[in-house]
């Protein structure tokens, strides 16, 4: 008796889960997408503002006077985890903080682009609009590559560059004009994309996988979860190109701050001197080690880098008017 029942139990097992596998081949998702209704209404903040640049609608927020801070956060990541930076900036400069397209809140981009140029084309078009003319900029991992490339691109505009963990000299995209080779097995994370996936992403990228919050997870995943973004992600994987990063490093000329974890293992350690090295026109550049930090420093030492933050950019801020 007890044979025939595990017998049933096992063949009703293996049609469920290939019917699952089934419906993966032909589209289906797990978890299913979440609406931008729904995703909306649990993470959109007081300071919120949406504007359509070029037919992206790009989720911002604008707050604070004073000199202008553009946060540019990391891939995967969203605006929400600079909470801490804009509550310890925004006494003394206007920060501006975005998704980047097909993060967060902001939608998917309708082009399908997700170039470095098509990329900072929304960003500088979105400062016009705010009617920005100079600003600081603060990149973390990808937002930080971003960062250099604006600064290269507009060394009139930058009053200060802070770098945290930026991805550019990456070995596996450093210095390509071509976009890497994404294996094939990746696309199942656009179908395929359970909670656990994402707890390792951030796990991986702590210095201390105890210091990753039950929120951040959710957040996370909810997120990536908002129809759209899990195809972004990966388009944007496939059309990434570094292109010549070392030069483009080459070309900043604003005073310069590199923050790095020491048990950084996406991007090591190491390459927090060589980018030192290759900014030899940066009329001035500083650095800082967390001991503690890994590749997340904004998640995990949100508070710690802020207060740095701070005190770099009133200083700087100090002596350029002197």
């Amino acid at each position: 008796m007890l044979k025939k029942i595990f017998k049933r139990g096992l063949i009703a097992f293996i049609s469920m889960l290939g019917i699952f596998l089934l419906s993966l081949v032909f589209g289906a998702r797990y978890p299913m997408d979440k609406s931008v209704e729904e995703i909306e209404a649990k993470y959109l903040l007081n300071s919120s503002s949406f504007k359509t640049i070029d037919g992206v609608n790009i989720h911002y927020t604008d707050e604070g006077t004073g000199p202008v801070v553009l946060l540019l956060h990391a891939n995967y990541a969203n605006l929400i985890d600079w909470n801490p930076w804009v509550t310890k900036l925004s006494s003394d400069y206007r920060v501006i903080r975005l998704d980047i397209p097909g993060h967060g809140l902001t939608e998917a981009d309708p082009s399908n682009d997700y170039s470095m140029s098509r990329t900072l084309f929304l960003i500088e078009k979105l400062l016009v609009s705010l009617d920005i003319k100079n600003l600081s900029i603060v990149g973390a991992s990808l937002g930080g590559t971003i960062g250099i490339h604006f600064a290269s691109n507009n060394p009139e505009s930058i009053d200060n560059l802070i770098l945290v963990s930026p991805g550019a000299l990456n070995p596996r995209i450093r210095g390509s004009n071509e976009p890497a080779t994404v294996p094939k097995a990746f696309g199942l994370i656009a179908q395929i994309t359970p909670r656990l996936l994402v707890k390792g992403l951030l796990s991986a990228g702590f210095g201390d996988p105890a210091n990753v919050t039950e929120e951040l997870i959710t957040r996370w995943h909810d997120l990536l979860l908002r129809e759209g973004q899990r195809d972004a992600q990966m388009a944007r994987m496939k059309q990434y190109v570094s292109g010549d990063i070392d030069e483009v490093i080459r070309r900043v000329k604003s005073p310069v701050l590199i923050m790095w974890g020491k048990k950084n293992k996406m991007v090591p350690v190491e390459l927090a001197y060589e980018m030192k090295d290759l900014l030899i026109n940066s009329t001035s550049i500083e650095m800082v080690i967390y001991e503690s930090g890994g590749h997340q420093l904004v998640q995990e030492l949100g508070q710690k880098t802020a207060v740095d933050a701070m005190e770099y950019l009133l200083q700087s801020n100090k002596g350029a008017t002197q």
